[in-house]
């Protein structure tokens, strides 16, 4: 991915998050990475005003900002992004932001997961919880090499939701997918909960889903 269709794509993922009302005005950022650097969306800017002038790219080794226009600062979860970035050579968009039905997960501390729907757990398989760490320091990012390990989506505790992609629509697609899902599994469970596939499929589909990741 190249420095103007990186930053394209960071803006188009931004704009559809606060059109699809999956953050609101102030929430969320999205950022991509090219080569040693990343480009992030900017703290306090409503995503839907964004233009790819007010990104802000920073030095993924070092963390230091090499480049802002307007006075723009880089996303207070900045460091959360260069945690992902450092721990997955293969992430190149990661997409941050509030969905109502999944944070409500995230503020119970408690994942997304299911033994009734297969094709949240072929896809997915459970969006963990990461612990509490409070915003923009370091604390946030503890558990979140071992989420990635074996996950692209991850909660933080009483926070919020995040995926990580190969590019940042990819990351945006799979948080509106962990939504939608979050929102099926509220509704099913508001009526009696879900009924369970069995222990013998729910096996195979976890199986399916570290296949296909290639993780064993």
């Amino acid at each position: 991915m190249d420095r103007d269709s990186g930053r394209a794509q960071v803006i188009k993922a931004a704009k559809l998050l606060y059109a699809r009302s999956l953050l609101n005005a102030f929430e969320g950022n999205v950022s991509c990475r090219v080569g040693r650097t990343l480009f992030i969306t900017p703290s306090q800017v409503c995503k839907e005003e964004l233009t790819v002038e007010d990104l802000v790219e920073v030095d993924i080794e070092t963390g230091k900002t090499l480049s802002e226009n307007h006075g723009r600062r880089a996303s207070s979860e900045l460091l959360m992004h260069l945690c992902c970035y450092r721990e997955r050579p293969d992430v190149f968009g990661i997409a941050h932001a509030h969905p109502p039905y999944a944070t409500a997960f995230a503020l119970r501390g408690q994942p997304i997961e299911t033994e009734g729907y297969p094709e949240m757990m072929l896809l997915f398989q459970k969006v963990p919880v990461c612990r509490y760490g409070r915003p923009s320091t370091p604390e946030v990012c503890d558990d979140i090499p071992e989420a990635l390990a074996s996950y692209d989506t991850f909660l933080l505790a009483n926070h919020g939701l995040s995926a990580v992609g190969a590019t940042p629509m990819e990351a945006m697609y799979r948080l509106e997918s962990i939504e939608s899902i979050a929102k099926v599994l509220f509704i099913a469970r508001a009526g009696g909960g879900e009924v369970s596939l069995g222990a013998g499929e729910c096996e195979s589909l976890k199986n399916a889903y570290f296949a296909n990741r290639g993780v064993i």
